[in-house]
């Protein structure tokens, strides 16, 4: 019988004699003199190991006079229990912590001591219990060793997982026994010791000054940040040599506090991207993106130009760019519109065929090379779907006219973007950097790490491209290209350089900008120096603490913003908050209306798939106009040019409505959420509008609802959620039923140009159901709710003058009778 199995037997009195001879026949046969402590500690700890015994230090004296260094050894689990005297009060009562010992008096016990040599000895070599099979549930043994601490700290700079780091670890040492808690625990000692007690903003300021950063911050009154600027070194550098093509979009969900991350990036004269600056923004308001561009332009320094600047149709970001680079020119994705058009037109073509062709014909205008090409073409858009009105009417109003020269072919063309007419790169840089954040939970303090991580990696390929461009002779070359170089060549004729744009020439990273004045803060120290003289004492004092801010950032007072949670829906488990903690952005409208449109069959179309909560949903064409649109006024069906259902589950008419609006229909908790913003923060009106506090109150209550499914006291009520949904999202709301037909307009906001009106219609079908309708362009719509004309602003009145023709229409076509039921009895009850 082997050593372990006959620790497993009953008979342990019998075998206990044995197991005392075992040891000190192990050890007796082993050279137990040591040149070190270190080495004698190490030696007993290995033994007891690969014998089932943890061994730990239980007691060490460093000498003296007349007494020798010692070293005494036992198990871990050597001693007796001591019983805590403390005790823990629960709900007013005393209670004892559950708590627990591996303490069992064990009495083996080794002893080191240092003659000319270490020498080890055993003091007593008897067990009282099994010895361990599996060290993994061991605390002591599960340690760190001191080269497996450096292996950590090493790794996790490097931002290696914490199940790769303990991979390592045993594919290095096939005794080793950590477990993954022991990993997280070393590397979350590992983060408090780097830090020394800073805060997350003092050890934010710190790196980035010790990295050399550019770094400008802006608070919102206090001192918790409200934008946040980053730029590397090396990517300033980059920025000045190769100003030609900048490219902005902002992304979503890689920070805690639900900040969007603004990101530029450039292109290299070898065509890879390189990071210019992050921007951590608390709004995407001009005024921050101003700020932001702000910023950029001094990085940059008086000197420098930006060539061209592409984003997407983003209106905040494109007025702070002309405000701050007015000579700069601005182009727009192109992919972008293309998937705009998509998102807004295909609903207004009955045949897939159609759709192609018309997508066909838009991309031909786009990539016109001429004006006159250009001219041509859209003749032929407006005259061959002139029945689509729709569609044109939107790639006119939203593009064509205001837009044109910043996508258009002829018009980009007379620009040097150098192929770049996307934000193709930005996208991608975005999901770069999701790919190494892994979580939206991080703070700006661990994004700033992983992000400084990437932006290294990143120079460094570029510097690689550099020196390959400059070795490395290219033997095939691509004509279209390269056509005018070659017949240069062909001729026997030099190569002018004029013919390649300084661009293409640039292969390293020496500034060839001449800067003629060195820079000096004499001027400004001398003034700071008079104002620190001139403050009253108090203000001597917050004059010092923010000049030591500047000298040290560590002693920061700033503060992060608070964390942002999303508190609607029922929380998975009780007393939890849902946090969401993915990098995947949420899907875009364009995708949600290509998967429920790439499902039409191209003749037929007899059916159409419907995502929803990851199940599929089926319903035909017929169900959906000949089923639902019964449930209308028969003398205005004909107006009516689709229906498309939402997900029964009380909240329907939210999700309609977010559908509508160009969201997915799952974003109904918004809806509801927006609508009690704008009923609390307008109250005092509604109250005037709805006739009592009390039905403003059960209002309220109704939209007050996030659970799965909502009872009917829950579910949308027209016409009173009406005025709300009109006034909040700024759209003209048309409700159409079989009992009840009205229009509502905003109730603040003055009309701008019909042009710019946004209609948007919601039927009630079954009695119990909202669903999506959409009318053909210039149909009749019903009459105004009454209360409108009573409760408006005086700068609203103009709403209604576009529409009175069509409500004339709708009003000779349906019973007078019943309309004047619904409009004055139903609205104003």
């Amino acid at each position: 019988m082997d050593y372990y199995t006959k620790l497993l037997t009953e008979n342990w009195d019998e075998f206990e004699e044995e197991q005392d001879s075992y040891l000190e026949k192990e050890y007796d046969a082993q050279t137990h003199l040591f040149d070190t402590r270190e080495a004698l500690i190490g030696w007993a700890k290995k033994i007891g190991k690969q014998n089932g015994i943890v061994i730990v230090i239980k007691s060490s004296e460093s000498g003296g006079p007349g007494k020798r260094p010692r070293v005494r050894l036992s198990c871990e689990r050597s001693g007796k229990y001591r019983p805590s005297k403390k005790k823990e009060e629960i709900i007013g009562e005393l209670k004892r912590k559950s708590t627990g010992s591996k303490k069992c008096d064990y009495p083996f016990e080794l002893l080191g001591m240092k003659f000319e040599q270490w020498e080890l000895k055993v003091i007593c070599g008897v067990h009282n219990h099994p010895l361990a099979v599996q060290l993994e549930g061991h605390s002591y043994a599960r340690r760190l060793t001191e080269k497996e601490k450096g292996i950590l700290k090493t790794m996790s700079k490097n931002l290696v997982k914490p199940r790769n780091i303990l991979m390592s670890l045993k594919a290095d040492d096939e005794n080793n026994v950590t477990t993954i808690k022991t990993i997280y625990n070393a590397r979350q000692r590992y983060k408090l010791i780097e830090k020394c007690g800073r805060s997350q903003m003092q050890q934010l300021m710190k790196k980035l000054r010790e990295c050399n950063y550019v770094e400008w911050h802006r608070t919102d009154g206090s001192n918790c940040i409200a934008d946040l600027f980053w730029a590397h070194p090396m990517s300033i550098d980059l920025l000045k040599i190769f100003p030609h093509v900048l490219i902005m979009d902002c992304t979503y969900k890689t920070n805690r506090y639900r900040y969007p991350l603004l990101e530029i990036v450039g292109v290299t004269s070898t065509e890879l991207t390189f990071p210019v600056a992050f921007v951590f923004m608390n709004h995407k308001y001009e005024d921050n993106y101003t700020w932001a561009m702000e910023r950029l332009k001094n990085v940059m320094g008086s000197n420098a130009c930006l060539g061209v600047i592409v984003t997407d149709r983003e209106l905040a970001l494109m007025n702070a760019i002309y405000k701050v680079f007015p000579s700069t020119t601005t182009l727009l994705c192109r992919w972008h519109i293309s998937k705009n058009v998509l998102a807004k037109c295909k609903k207004f073509f009955d045949r897939k065929e159609t759709w192609e062709k018309f997508m066909l014909q838009w991309n031909l205008l786009v990539f016109a090379s001429t004006e006159i090409e250009y001219q041509s073409l859209l003749s032929d858009l407006m005259v061959e779907y002139h029945a689509y009105e729709g569609a044109l009417d939107y790639v006119r109003n939203t593009w064509l006219n205001d837009y044109k020269e910043k996508f258009i072919v002829a018009w980009t063309n007379k620009v040097l973007h150098f192929g770049n007419v996307t934000t193709n790169r930005a996208e991608s840089a975005h999901a770069k950097l999701k790919r190494y954040l892994g979580s939206s939970q991080g703070d700006f303090e661990s994004s700033w790490k992983i992000i400084n991580s990437l932006i290294e990696l990143q120079h460094t390929e570029i510097k690689g491209s550099f020196e390959k461009s400059l070795i490395l002779v290219q033997h095939n070359f691509r004509s279209e290209i390269f056509r005018e170089l070659r017949e240069l060549m062909m001729e026997g004729r030099p190569i002018p350089l004029s013919f390649v744009h300084p661009y293409w020439t640039k292969l390293d990273l020496v500034n060839t900008v001449d800067v003629s004045s060195v820079l000096t803060i004499d001027p400004e120290l001398e003034s700071l120096y008079n104002i620190f003289q001139s403050e009253p004492e108090g203000g001597k004092i917050v004059l010092k603490q923010k000049l030591r801010e500047l000298i040290d950032p560590a002693t920061t007072s700033l503060i992060p913003p608070s964390v942002k949670v999303r508190t609607k829906g029922k929380p998975s488990s009780k007393n939890k908050i849902q946090v969401d903690t993915f990098t995947r952005r949420d899907p875009s409208y364009f995708e949600i209306v290509q998967s429920i449109h790439d499902s039409i069959s191209p003749t037929i179309q007899s059916s159409v798939k419907t995502l929803n909560e990851g199940k599929l949903y089926r319903t035909s064409v017929k169900q959906r106009l000949l089923g639902y649109d019964a449930s209308f006024p028969s003398k205005i069906r004909h107006f009516i040019h689709n229906i498309v259902n939402v997900e029964s589950d009380g909240h329907c008419g939210f999700r309609a409505i977010a559908a509508l609006l160009g969201m997915s229909e799952h974003n109904w908790r918004d809806i509801r959420m927006n609508l009690i913003g704008e009923l609390h923060t307008f109250r005092d009106e509604y109250i005037e509008l709805y006739g009592s506090a009390m039905r403003v109150d059960k209002l309220m209550h109704a939209l007050s609802c996030f659970e799965c499914v909502a009872p009917p006291q829950h579910w949308m009520t027209l016409p009173d959620m009406g005025h709300l949904i009109a006034s909040k999202y700024n759209v003209v709301l048309v409700h159409l039923s079989q009992m009840q037909c009205l229009t509502y307009l905003l109730l603040r906001s003055a009309a701008p140009s019909v042009i710019q009106h946004r209609i948007i219609t919601i039927g009630f079908v079954d009695d119990c159901h909202f669903v999506q309708v959409f009318l053909k362009s210039g149909s009749s719509i019903p009459p105004v709710a009454r209360n409108w004309h009573k409760y408006r602003y005086d700068i609203a009145r103009e709403w209604e003058t576009p529409y009175i023709t069509r409500i004339q229409v709708f009003m000779s076509l349906i019973n007078k009778n019943v309309i004047t039921k619904d409009v004055f009895d139903l609205t104003d009850e």
